[in-house]
């Protein structure tokens, strides 16, 4: 009973000692616009590619793995240029992106840099001193004090007073304006919310990641960021986002990781377990219109034991909640993955009438070198001296955290009528995005009932399909001008100009049946190398021309380009459902693989050799 007491004592402690944040007077930042059509409009709209989830010396755990960068180099890096990294080399990108933003973490923004200058009074605090000891194991035992209090939501309030935060912030979105280019490189100011509800006394065991990335469009941006030490509850934090538009801010929070959340992320309540309604949903969807679905923890799309039927689920899975503990405490599956919180948004719907699940899909790199990790042959790491160097990446590959975990992060694919703040921002409102696993696949997919008369022949053929349909992220009803047909989808895909050919395009469906039970299906659609379809709807591999001794590999198998016009076969005209796209790539050499021919060592056995990079579109829903 005594231990009971003690427990409960420590965890009201925890709940009730964090200050928060005193928001009253703080005023709005200024940020760019544009406001002229730049050199590349297009109201078709072109596909851009980026990073929305990049850490820097100014995050806490990328600082204490000897990270020094800042958004300003990590910008610079977006634009193509080379920074400094802790293996002693500069790194690059091969290719630049078109858009970006630094999320570094709200809590402690900057705090761990600031304690390092000698000349600044933070130096002088015991916790301080203690991480900046000589010693590694008085400096390791303090940094754990810092995830610590954030796992448990106690923070040390000297590191959080509104001065010290609000004076880096100030810093981070200026160095996202000082970076914008409109019409060539596009920044967002940013920061990552960094929810982790721990159970306290098994900490550091185990914490559900809850954490969202927070976007804003620009004009206006909030002149403090809103921190897990004000409230752990994302509910709270779309409270507070709301606030925030009444004073002219537009702003957005996307998800990441559901794959360790341990089945809250998409769980079917409320954060405090009670029933959704309707209200609940459309917050959710105002507030969090993507979620980013794929990067460096790890693919959250579809688990193999959610859909044992799809040979594609196993891609990428890392399933463990966070923490430090040896093995890993395993997420469950339930709740914690997209294409069944998609299903599970169906039935919501069908019983509440609003769907809390009704998002778009992106990729990014939760890197926390200052730098996008998306390229396999070209892999920097992930976190500081944790795997700067082919030698300690493969050396650490038994760990069994590594095993499982991809080492290069996705991309967020978008469509957008020009590279500007504004024109991309509102792609993500309307959730004209797509995901991919790295390559910069081009993927587009419309519904419509008049598709009767468009052919890819027509030069114009994406302007007609905009007036004729919808875009992935729409909607589409059934009226009684078109009570007799069957749906059809456009899609397209187009191969990254520097990768890998297309194996093919899948359509994956989902829907609720009569019976009130959840649905899915794949359909291969569209394929390279006149394969042919077998009776069970399965397609024969596209083949592999991977050299993993050499890390090499031919464009001699596979397409350019995939498109077609498809009418699912099975439609009902009287069940809601939703479908999205699936591309894959023909097989190319893991980072594993790059890495080993790279040291001339044997491959480890732990992962495979090669990999099926990927893409998925935004689902478009259809309601009766």
């Amino acid at each position: 009973m005594k231990n009971h007491l003690s427990i409960i004592l420590v965890i009201l402690l925890f709940t009730n000692c964090s200050d928060k944040t005193d928001f009253q007077g703080i005023e709005p930042l200024t940020t760019k616009i544009n406001t002229e059509r730049t050199a590349n409009y297009n109201e078709a709209k072109n596909a851009y590619f980026g990073d929305f989830h990049i850490h820097t010396s100014w995050s806490f755990d990328a600082f204490i793995y000897n990270v020094r960068t800042t958004p300003d180099d990590a910008y610079r890096f977006g634009k193509g240029e080379a920074i400094p990294h802790v293996s002693g080399q500069p790194i690059q990108l091969q290719r630049p992106l078109d858009f970006m933003a630094v999320t570094d973490h709200s809590e402690y923004l900057g705090v761990m840099m600031q304690m390092k200058d000698k000349n600044n009074p933070l130096s002088e605090l015991d916790i301080a001193k203690s991480i900046n000891d000589p010693d590694p194991a008085v400096s390791k035992k303090a940094f754990g004090k810092i995830g610590f209090s954030m796992a448990t939501n106690w923070p040390y309030k000297e590191l959080i007073k509104r001065d010290i935060i609000q004076n880096t912030w100030v810093k981070n979105v200026a160095a996202a304006d000082r970076h914008y280019e409109p019409g060539k490189f596009t920044t967002f100011a940013a920061y990552e919310w960094t929810s982790s509800p721990a159970a306290y006394f098994n900490w550091p065991q185990y914490a559900r990641n809850m954490h969202r990335n927070v976007i804003f469009k620009g004009g206006k941006v909030s002149g403090m960021p809103f921190s897990s030490f004000d409230s752990q509850n994302p509910e709270d934090l779309w409270k507070w986002m709301e606030l925030q538009r009444t004073k002219g801010i537009e702003l957005m929070a996307i998800p990441h990781n559901a794959n360790i959340s341990d089945g809250k992320m998409f769980a079917p309540t409320t954060n405090d377990g009670d029933k959704m309604d309707v209200a609940y949903t459309e917050s959710r969807m105002r507030n969090e219109p993507v979620a980013e679905v794929t990067q460096i923890k790890g693919t959250s799309m579809v688990h193999p034991a959610l859909s044992p039927n799809d040979e594609f689920a196993d891609f990428e899975i890392y399933q463990y909640t966070l923490g430090r503990s040896v093995p890993r405490v395993e997420s469950q599956p339930k709740g914690s993955f997209v294409r069944e919180a998609y299903k599970d948004g169906l039935a919501i719907a069908q019983e509440i009438g609003g769907n809390p699940f009704k998002f778009g899909v992106i990729g990014s790199t939760d890197c926390h070198n200052g730098a996008s990790n998306i390229e396999e042959d070209n892999n920097i790491g992930k976190s500081g001296v944790q795997d700067p160097t082919p030698e300690i990446r493969l050396s650490d590959m038994k760990s069994g955290e590594r095993t499982r975990k991809g080492a290069v992060g996705g991309v967020a694919g978008v469509w957008a009528k020009e590279n500007t703040r504004e024109a991309i921002f509102e792609a993500f409102q309307r959730k004209e995005v797509f995901a991919t696993s790295g390559p910069r696949i081009k993927v587009r997919f419309f519904a419509s009932w008049d598709f009767d008369t468009l052919n890819f022949e027509q030069s114009n053929w994406d302007s007609l399909a905009y007036e004729l349909g919808v875009p992935m992220g729409g909607d589409l009803s059934k009226n009684k001008a078109n009570a007799s047909k069957a749906v059809a989808f456009v899609m397209t895909a187009t191969k990254d100009g520097e990768g890998a050919n297309l194996d093919r395009i899948q359509v994956i469906k989902g829907w609720v049946d009569k019976d009130g039970q959840t649905q899915e299906k794949i359909f291969n659609v569209v394929w390279s190398d006149n394969r042919q379809l077998g009776a069970d709807g399965k397609l024969p591999a596209v083949g592999n021309t991977v050299d993993v001794k050499t890390a090499t590999y031919a464009n001699d198998i596979g397409a350019i380009s995939l498109q077609t016009i498809w009418t699912d076969p099975e439609f009902d005209a009287s069940v809601p459902a939703f479908y999205y796209l699936r591309v894959l790539e023909i097989p190319t050499p893991r980072w594993t693989t790059y890495d080993a021919a790279e040291l001339g060592v044997d491959l480890p056995t732990e992962v495979p050799a090669t990999i099926q990079e990927r893409a998925w579109s935004s689902p478009i829903w259809y309601q009766p």
